[in-house]
C-alpha cells in the first residue's frame, strides 16, 4: 500500500498534529486551505479531538486486500493496531507514535527481538499512512507545506478550484506532489490526485463524516473504480477503557 507522510508535527511531544503556518505561494490557497478548516470543523476542534477510532480496508478486484483497525490516543500518543499476518493469524501491536516504540503480539503470544521490531516499525509506517488517508485536509497548514492555487478546473461535471502541494524536508516522502480539489460549495476536498517520488500515480474521490464536531474522510474510490479505501466507523471518542493500550486481549471499542 502506498506510504504518505503526516509531517513533523507528529514528532512534537503529545503527539498532537498542531496547526502551524504554510508557505502558502499565493494568497488564494491559503484562503482556501482556512475556509476548509472551518468546514470540517475547525482547528481548535480538530486539537480537542482526543481519541480517533478508524479502520483500514482496501478493496481491490472485490476482494478486501488490506484490512486493520487503529485506535489512537491524540493526547499522548499512545496508539493500537489490530489486524491479521499472512497466515491468517490475528496481530496486536502497541507503540507510542512519538517515540516509535512498542510491543507486537500474534495470536496473543508477545513477540522478540527482530520479530518485534520488524512489526512495531510497520505498524507505524502504517499509522503514518493510514491516518493520512483519514486525516489529510488537516495537514495543509503544518510547517512545510507549500501550497499553490492552479485554478479553476471541470470535475464530475462540477466546478473545483484546485491547490498543489509540496512539501520541504518533512515527512518521510518529501518528493511526493499532490493535486487537491476543493468544492466551492462544501468547502471540502472532495478529490485528490497524487504523484509520489516513486513515480507512481493516483487518483481518489473522497467522502467524509461528521464525529467529535469534526469532519474526516469515511471512504475513496478510486477514478477508474477499480479500488476502494474504506475507514469504517470513524469516531472521535473522550475516552476508552486504559487497558485496550496495555493489554493485547482488551477489546476495541466499537
Amino acid at each position: 500500500m502506498l506510504t504518505h507522510k503526516l509531517t513533523c508535527a507528529l514528532a512534537t511531544a503529545g503527539a498532537l498534529l498542531y496547526l502551524t503556518p504554510a508557505r502558502a505561494e499565493d494568497k488564494k490557497a491559503g484562503e482556501l486551505a482556512k475556509a476548509m478548516m472551518t468546514a470540517m470543523g475547525g482547528a481548535d476542534g480538530w486539537s480537542r479531538a482526543h481519541f480517533v477510532r478508524y479502520d483500514f480496508k482496501v478493496n481491490a478486484g472485490g476482494k478486501t486486500v488490506v484490512a486493520r483497525s487503529h485506535l489512537w490516543d491524540k493526547y499522548t500518543g499512545r496508539y493500537r493496531i489490530d489486524g491479521k499476518n499472512k497466515e491468517g493469524q490475528p496481530t496486536v501491536v502497541l507503540f507510542n507514535s512519538a517515540t516509535k516504540e512498542g510491543t507486537a503480539y500474534v495470536n496473543g503470544k508477545k513477540l522478540e527481538g527482530a520479530a518485534a521490531a520488524k512489526d512495531v516499525k510497520d505498524a507505524y509506517a502504517a499509522f503514518i499512512n493510514d491516518m493520512y488517508w483519514l486525516a489529510m485536509p488537516w495537514k495543509w497548514m503544518d510547517q512545510g507545506v507549500n501550497l499553490k492555487y492552479l485554478g479553476s478546473r471541470e470535475l464530475h461535471d462540477k466546478a473545483y478550484d484546485v491547490v498543489q502541494l509540496t512539501f520541504g524536508k518533512v515527512g518521510l516522502t518529501p518528493g511526493d506532489r499532490y493535486e487537491a480539489w476543493v468544492s466551492p460549495d462544501s468547502h471540502l476536498m472532495e478529490h485528490w490526485n497524487y504523484t509520489l517520488q516513486s513515480g507512481n500515480k493516483g487518483s481518489w474521490d473522497w467522502e467524509y463524516t461528521t464525529t467529535g464536531g469534526i469532519k474526516l474522510a469515511s471512504n475513496h474510490k478510486s477514478a477508474d473504480g477499480k479500488m476502494s479505501i474504506n475507514m469504517g466507523t470513524v469516531k472521535v471518542m473522550d475516552s476508552v477503557p486504559d487497558a485496550v493500550f496495555t493489554d493485547p486481549s482488551s477489546p476495541l471499542p466499537q
